[in-house]
């Protein structure tokens, strides 16, 4: 059986998404404002306004993108305190967006938030910490930040807590490891929608990973994730049309379509899958055509951002 790409990733790669950290998340500026009426009540001084418009700065929403102007309210509103704009002006520091690159100022606005209780900004901390990016590798300090941001409902700390549960502080690390922990926290984020976990819980149920196999659970999140893109679930979920598993019809079409999917993102254009290769030997022309056509049309629905009619009938395969 081929092996889980997902499961058996490094702590760092199942945490890199993440990173430190995409300012589109730094906290919701308020709705309650317009560009014109956040104009006028930042110049009288109001955190959130100023807030506000650096957030339309960093998106280029209304307004050219402009991620220095974005800083400069970033800067006057964490300058007031405002714990959102403290996070995000951290984000700004550590990937050097409209300021010069610098992880010691980007730790400074990240603990001015944590402790004002940001959720974010303690994900951050932690991240910080795990990587060693302006602070020495601590993975017990990150631990602390991460089980803070994770308990207010943090996804991405959710996550990482899920991750260092499942796979250690580093490879070969065991004294982290614990399956119902891990299984737990990554439960939590992916029942926010959060991909990399869906992913991951996939492919925890599909191997057995602490759990004993549950394919009912693993046809629910490799299904979900895959269908948001994720080439690990999407392997998995070829496999389990490649077995029959958890009630899916035995059908190599399929497979076929989400092994295809799986590898166009590891390596579009390039060597083909083991198990692509290996189902081709055992399908017509016409079927390889048909699996490639379904994979067209998710992909195209994957762009439009709707799936609603990509579910496709169980396809005539050989065995």
């Amino acid at each position: 059986m081929k092996k889980n790409v997902g499961i058996l990733c490094s702590f760092a790669v199942s945490l890199g998404l993440t990173g430190l950290l995409v300012l589109g998340t730094s906290g919701q500026a308020s709705e309650e404002f317009t560009l014109a009426s956040a104009r006028e009540a930042a110049a009288k001084g109001d955190p959130r306004a100023e807030y506000y418009l650096a957030r339309q700065y960093d998106a280029g929403q209304d307004v050219p993108q402009d991620y220095a102007k974005a800083a400069e309210y970033f800067r006057k509103s964490a300058g007031q305190g405002y714990a959102p704009a403290q996070t995000a002006l951290g984000s700004c520091y550590a990937h050097g967006l409209g300021v010069p690159q610098d992880y010691s100022e980007a730790l400074k606005w990240y603990r001015q938030a944590a402790a004002h209780g940001d959720s974010l900004a303690q994900y951050c901390l932690g991240y910080a910490y795990a990587y060693g990016k302006g602070v020495p590798t601590n993975f017990d300090a990150a631990f602390l930040w991460w089980q803070k941001s994770a308990e207010q409902g943090q996804v991405y700390a959710q996550n990482a807590l899920g991750q260092f549960y499942l796979h250690g502080e580093s490879p070969g690390d065991t004294n982290h490891i614990n399956y119902p922990e891990a299984t737990k926290w990554l439960r939590r984020a992916a029942e926010q929608d959060y991909t990399p976990a869906m992913s991951t819980l996939g492919s925890i149920y599909q191997y057995g990973i602490g759990t004993g196999h549950d394919w009912t659970q693993a046809l629910q999140w490799n299904r979900r994730a895959a269908e948001k893109g994720d080439a690990a679930a999407q392997d998995n979920l070829g496999q389990m049309y490649e077995n029959g598993n958890a009630g899916l019809p035995h059908d190599l079409v399929q497979a076929y379509k989400w092994f295809w999917l799986s590898e166009q993102q590891r390596d579009p254009g390039g060597r083909h899958d083991a198990m692509e290769i290996e189902l081709s030997h055992a399908l017509t022309p016409e079927q390889i055509a048909e699996a490639k056509r379904m994979a067209a049309k998710f992909q195209a629905h994957m762009h439009t951002g709707s799936l609603s009619s990509t579910k496709e009938a169980p396809t005539k395969s050989s065995d």
